[in-house]
């Protein structure tokens, strides 16, 4: 009879353990270009520091599981993007829902988040900062896909562009929304966790 007890305690801990494996939030932070090719630590003389560790920082604290490598000036855009698609494939195989799962992607790093959105179909959430511009309308097809959040920055001359262009060649996307900011901050405005994008951010996230 005890071990009939002790198994069933054990087996409602697995189960329980198991369900909040899956209700956990799980965010891929992509950064921007500046981080490449100078670390966590860069400095922009136009636009300050890159608080990288503070946006992971505060990205953590909302209680999600943060996933960020740091890339190098070396890193293949393809390749990366279709490693981190991989990676959200295999969180999903694992029973992880598309909605507990975010990619975020800063400049550059929304570039490859909108890539990602275009190779994988998962309805998953993408909130872009500061990624669309005239040399990416000119440059890349991509057709996304999941909900997406865009998030620009009125005065930004490096990311001139809202989404309104991908938007209207993103039919397959589940949802597709767009957000002005006026922070007077420029392409800065995604270099530090202002509430400004990260509360929609977390919003977009389910949190």
């Amino acid at each position: 009879m005890i071990y009939r007890i002790i198994y069933g305690v054990c087996l409602m801990s697995l189960l329980a353990c198991a369900q909040k494996k899956t209700e956990m939030k799980h965010v891929f932070y992509l950064h921007g270009m500046i981080i490449e090719s100078k670390g966590i630590h860069a400095v922009s003389e136009q636009f300050g520091a890159y608080e990288y560790t503070q946006i992971v920082d505060s990205l953590r604290a909302t209680g999600a599981e943060v996933h960020s490598e740091v890339r190098t000036e070396d890193t293949d855009f393809d390749e990366f993007c279709r490693k981190v698609s991989s990676q959200v494939d295999e969180l999903i195989d694992q029973g992880i829902p598309p909605e507990n799962i975010t990619v975020i992607g800063a400049s550059k790093g929304g570039m490859m988040a909108m890539n990602i959105s275009s190779i994988n179909t998962n309805p998953i959430n993408y909130v872009l900062l500061g990624a669309s511009s005239s040399y990416a309308e000119k440059t890349f097809n991509w057709s996304l896909h999941g909900n997406i959040l865009g998030i620009y920055e009125a005065s930004d001359t490096v990311a001139d562009k809202d989404y309104q262009f991908w938007m209207d060649r993103s039919p397959e996307a589940k949802h597709f929304e767009q957000l002005e900011l006026h922070t007077g901050l420029s392409h800065g405005f995604l270099y530090r966790p202002i509430p400004e994008w990260l509360n929609p951010a977390r919003k977009w996230m389910g949190l």
